[in-house]
């Protein structure tokens, strides 16, 4: 019972790291029973909702203590494991010994980091509920941002105030008009791009394998998720989740390839029977089709009229940025300038610089040559796991943070639960098929080692 609850808990918590705006705002702030003032501009409340991760936590632990003879202890495997510590230590020993928002705040991060990594490792929890239920209520929230063209009210939940007139505001501009781009429950379209592409490469294989009533329950998820993922205009995060899907298709083929029948069936038959079978995932790509028609003026415009105002100076100020992280990596190159310091040391160059939108280029500049070169060899680990259900989705993180860094750990809370379930789930492929050996088991069936869907 006690190692139920703690599944539940920590499902729950996944659920709310994926929703919640931020640490700082939305749920874990109703109802605030102490305000701490001094980590940012305003009192920071923290209310009942807040106690979920540690309760989680307490119940994991004693969970463990109760049954550790029966559950054995893992770290991971060094190759992945080591790297992690790696990018923990640079980055606690870049920080100063103070109680301030940035310390604190990259200490939860990683904190948060290393409990979904450990916990997705040792118990190797089914997130599928918690990652769908995140993906609808995510992309429900964009789309009818996108419809109403303005934020939909849910201030309860920290929802951004959105107004396509308003400077500041990520919108297009076609059709004589400024069309806002979904925000979702983030602070920024990119940031909800980035995180519905991998949401949804994480369940692609159980939407495929969805059977009876779950066809349906997919069905719906994959049309929301695709839409919402499509409502934030977001290139790279598009970018992104083809890639992942490319991939997810290239491991899906070559692990499933099965000697060619002597008898092939009919055309009318297979397109019958294909469609019986996938049906979850064909109703989504028309739904996506079927929007990609609709707006296609607005989806061009992001790809094929760059010269306009807002992609113009987009483009501009990511190449400016770019060269000002080079120029500040000349100087630190070493010890770099501190983790989540990057802003104020680029505005010491250029008083109205921003963050650069590359992880690389950030992780070299915050924390030296020996940070980018232990972030490198993670990423290569990730990247040779081919037999990873995490393969497709730790390949489009890494697409993302070519272009941004919406989907670097210490950037936002939702990133650092994301990586954390990643770093754990490249590391266990999928086991060869094995005959039945419990009830309900099919001869031949793959039971998977780890699955994070």
């Amino acid at each position: 019972m006690l190692h139920r609850a703690t599944l539940a808990l920590f499902q729950a918590f996944v659920t709310l790291g994926l929703v919640a705006p931020s640490i700082t705002r939305g749920p874990l702030s109703w109802l605030p029973i102490v305000r701490i003032g001094s980590l940012n501009d305003a009192a920071i409340g923290i209310g009942p909702v807040a106690l979920l991760p540690g309760l989680a936590l307490l119940t994991w632990l004693l969970a463990r203590a109760t049954q550790a003879h029966a559950r054995p202890w893992r770290w991971g495997r060094p190759v992945v494991t080591l790297p992690l510590v790696g990018i923990t230590l640079l980055a606690m020993l870049s920080l100063e010994p103070v109680f301030n928002r940035r310390t604190v705040l990259t200490a939860l991060q990683l904190g948060l980091l290393w409990w979904m990594y450990l916990f997705a490792l040792n118990e190797r929890p089914d997130l599928t509920l918690p990652l769908s239920l995140a993906i609808m209520i995510q992309s429900g929230v964009a789309i009818g941002q996108f419809a109403l063209q303005r934020d939909v009210g849910l201030h309860l939940l920290a929802e951004a105030t959105l107004d396509p007139q308003q400077s500041g505001t990520c919108v297009l501009l076609t059709r004589d008009q400024r069309w806002l781009r979904a925000y979702g429950l983030t602070g920024h379209p990119n940031l909800l791009g980035a995180l519905l592409s991998v949401l949804l490469l994480l369940i692609l294989d159980k939407i495929a394998e969805a059977s009876g009533w779950q066809k349906t329950w997919f069905a719906l998820v994959g049309s929301m998720g695709l839409i919402g993922l499509l409502t934030t205009f977001s290139r790279n995060a598009w970018l992104a989740f083809i890639l992942g899907v490319a991939c997810w298709l290239a491991r899906r083929t070559v692990m499933s390839a099965r000697s060619l029948k002597a008898r092939a069936p009919s055309l009318p038959g297979l397109v019958t029977r294909f469609w019986r079978k996938y049906a979850q995932l064909i109703v989504p790509a028309i739904a996506a089709a079927a929007y990609l028609f609709l707006f296609r003026d607005l989806v061009g415009s992001r790809f094929f009229h760059l010269e306009t105002p807002i992609e113009a100076r987009s483009i501009d100020d990511r190449q400016t940025d770019a060269a000002l992280a080079l120029k500040l990596i000349k100087q630190h190159p070493w010890s770099g300038v501190g983790i989540n310091n990057y802003l104020p040391a680029v505005r010491a160059l250029e008083s109205d610089s921003r963050i650069v939108h590359n992880v690389p280029l950030l992780v070299t500049a915050e924390l030296g040559l020996p940070g980018v070169a232990v972030w490198t060899a993670l990423s290569l680990v990730g990247l040779t796991q081919i037999a990873s259900r995490g393969w497709p989705p730790w390949v489009a993180m890494l697409v993302v943070g070519v272009l941004d860094i919406t989907l670097f750990p210490l950037n936002n809370w939702h990133a650092a639960v994301v990586f954390g379930l990643l770093s754990a789930g490249i590391q266990l492929p999928v086991q060869a098929a094995r005959p039945a050996s419990k009830k309900g088991d099919r001869p031949g069936r793959e039971r998977h080692a780890y699955d994070l869907g």
